[in-house]
């Protein structure tokens, strides 16, 4: 027995010392140009399908991913974040690219075999060692669903057409603000300098979003004034009454002491402290209050509070009511 043990011991010491020898004087060729040994990428590839397959989410909280609007904020995100990779639908990879190792996927190919939950945890986690991010902003897998919608819009072989990757500027923010609506926000409701303040949040990560943290490191910074004055140019005038009738309006007037009502900040005219909400996209407002409730937007001490206690009907209320007005 002793004997056996001295053996093992004395194994084990021996592969530690070779794997510390490989490792400490580079033996291992990392190259991509060589590439893995035999059967290294059969048993990477394989842990990585076994790996996303075991910790994909249920799609009880998946929106509907046959929504347009959804499936179109998800092509727009895709063409500048995903398609150097992956190209677009139908068209090749670069060169370069395709001398990556492991090589990324045509879209097409990296899609085929996935269901939508498996394709959401690929995305917000990203897989190491491959060269796939994991989604900028932790915590917002809710954004997420967007790409998947897009890519499930490709299995189906009905994906939209992505927008050119030469926009830019005030063209490139209004493929999603103006031509998409449900999840996008109206900026045509918002004074400039509540959008440049909420490009500069975004970029910094302020206000978690891996969709505009990515189109706003898109365009340079000194260039946030202008282009805010640019997208709300056309703003639309607001109620000049606050609408009185409904559950909602009811919740939109309750406060505390220590908490405004929702309507002492978003009210009518010139004064209100936070952005105009009258007229906003109902999903956008949902998805916005769930966030703050939830705790993944700390960024104002007031709105977090507010939006604390809230359930989910209160939020549906409150948004609908919102959006009902000023349009």
């Amino acid at each position: 027995m002793r004997q056996a043990l001295r053996i093992v011991v004395v194994l084990t010491l021996l592969g530690l010392v070779g794997a510390g020898a490989v490792v400490g004087f580079g033996l291992y060729n990392v190259s991509a140009r060589v590439g893995h040994w035999p059967g290294v990428s059969w048993v990477l590839h394989t842990t990585f399908r076994n790996s996303a397959r075991l910790r994909a989410p249920d799609m009880e909280n998946a929106p509907a991913l046959d929504d347009p609007d959804l499936i179109a904020l998800g092509a727009a995100h895709y063409a500048t974040a995903c398609a150097g990779c992956h190209a677009a639908p139908g068209d090749s990879r670069s060169a370069t690219v395709r001398a990556m190792v492991p090589q990324p996927p045509a879209i097409t190919e990296a899609v085929a075999d996935w269901e939508p939950n498996e394709l959401h945890w690929i995305i917000e986690n990203g897989i190491k060692m491959s060269g796939m991010p994991a989604w900028p902003a932790e915590g917002r897998g809710d954004e997420v669903w967007s790409v998947v919608a897009y890519l499930v819009s490709i299995q189906q072989d009905r994906a939209p057409d992505l927008p050119s990757s030469d926009l830019a500027g005030v063209d490139y923010c209004r493929s999603c603000h103006g031509d998409i609506g449900g999840p996008v926000p109206r900026l045509d409701i918002l004074s400039p300098s509540y959008v440049e303040a909420q490009l500069e949040a975004y970029l910094n990560a302020r206000r978690p979003s891996g969709i505009m943290a990515q189109a706003a490191s898109l365009v340079p910074q000194d260039q946030y004034a202008t282009l805010a004055r640019r997208l709300t140019e056309r703003e639309m005038p607001g109620p000049t009454v606050v609408p009185e009738q409904g559950a909602g309006a009811e919740l939109a007037r309750q406060g505390t002491r220590d908490i405004p009502a929702c309507l002492a900040c978003h009210g009518v005219g010139d004064n209100r402290k936070g952005p105009r909400l009258f007229g906003q996209e109902p999903m956008y407002l949902a998805a916005q209050l769930r966030l703050w409730r939830d705790g993944t937007y700390t960024h104002d001490r007031l709105m977090r509070a507010a939006a604390a206690d809230l359930t989910d009907a209160d939020i549906d209320l409150l948004s609908d009511y919102f959006a009902a007005v000023g349009n």
